[in-house]
């Protein structure tokens, strides 16, 4: 089985600070939904990965930010994409958030049963690339959201593949 887990902000979510706190705010990237659509009909399952940030700010609860994730899928799926999973990465320790979120893929690959080798992280954020390289993900940057930012600070892991956005990882991964 493949495997594809998707940054929600910034690549999904045209809110690359994560600050969508109420579902009634929630905003699909533009393409999101069908490059979501195009993968799931490629055979990839789909995984959101989402941190807490709001949680931990104290901008929201749980039940506000399971609203939000609700539309999410809700939203996407009246467009054709499915989504089969969302992470949540705990925790508001800056310092320790590689960590947390390699653990969080880890995890999440053990539950899922499938391979590091057969997964793709798909991210505008350097944490999350370096968090992909040291879980054994491919990783891609995508220059929606913080993307074009991360790839100007030229910190990228080894093997990390770059593309302008979600649909043009679709094309490439889909065809």
């Amino acid at each position: 089985m493949k495997l594809i887990i998707l940054d929600r902000d910034g690549v999904v979510s045209n809110d690359p600070d994560g600050r969508t706190t109420r579902a009634e705010d929630w905003q699909s990237m533009p393409g999101a939904a069908a490059a979501i659509s195009r993968l799931h009909h490629q055979g990839y399952r789909v995984a959101i990965l989402a941190d807490c940030g709001a949680l931990d700010r104290g901008t929201c609860d749980m039940a506000a930010l399971n609203a939000v994730h609700s539309r999410m899928v809700d939203d996407l799926a009246t467009q054709g994409g499915t989504i089969d999973v969302v992470l949540l990465v705990p925790g508001a320790d800056a310092s320790d958030r590689n960590t947390r979120v390699a653990a969080t893929l880890t995890d999440a690959l053990e539950r899922l049963d499938v391979s590091p080798s057969s997964t793709v992280l798909v991210t505008d954020s350097q944490h999350e690339l370096d968090a992909a390289h040291t879980a054994g993900l491919r990783p891609i940057l995508v220059l929606t959201g913080y993307g074009r930012r991360t790839l100007d600070a030229g910190l990228l892991p080894p093997r990390t593949v770059v593309r302008v956005d979600l649909a043009a990882v679709a094309a490439e991964l889909a065809p």
